[in-house]
């Protein structure tokens, strides 16, 4: 009976497992990103700043974007993103960490980038339109405990855990 019972488990657990791989990938659901050309736009991207060409990082990155209306805007980033490399290390690669999809039109995607001293937290979001990718907005910030799932903690809590 024992050994009837551990089969018919192995056998449901590998039953399970074979469902669970055919099922369809998030990023799939973010119209089938053929070429993955946000994939592509951001490789880019942190290739350029990686070897320091800032302006070059951004002008491709933002090409058929609406962002570049926004000189402003974009100036400030670029700026920002000259002090963040001062600050935290020039960037030496990336990782993509996170793919969420929101229907099938619009897709973030999160990036670490790994510089010397100090990672950066990167989110792309994008927009599906007329069958083309296209950046719609870019955050940057160094608030990594937030990737994680870990409690807020309340105004009294130090970070230390002291009290």
């Amino acid at each position: 009976m024992h050994r009837l019972s551990l089969a018919l488990l192995l056998i449901f657990s590998l039953a399970a497992f074979g469902q669970e791989k055919a099922a369809p990938r998030p990023e799939a659901a973010a119209g089938a990103v053929a070429e993955d050309l946000p994939m592509k736009m951001a490789g880019e991207f942190f290739t350029s700043l990686e070897k320091g060409q800032i302006d070059e990082a951004y002008a491709n990155l933002t090409k058929g974007s609406k962002i570049i209306e926004k000189p402003d805007d974009l100036r400030v980033l670029k700026q920002k993103t000259k002090e963040a490399i001062e600050v935290f290390g020039a960037i030496q690669g990336y990782e993509l960490v996170e793919t969420k999809p929101v229907g099938t039109k619009l897709m973030r995607r999160t990036y670490l980038s790994l510089g010397a001293e100090y990672p950066l937290r990167w989110r792309f979001y994008f927009y599906l339109a007329n069958n083309r990718w296209r950046l719609i907005d870019l955050r940057v910030d160094d608030r990594l405990t937030g990737m994680f799932d870990e409690p807020r903690e309340s105004p009294d809590e130090s970070r230390s855990g002291q009290q």
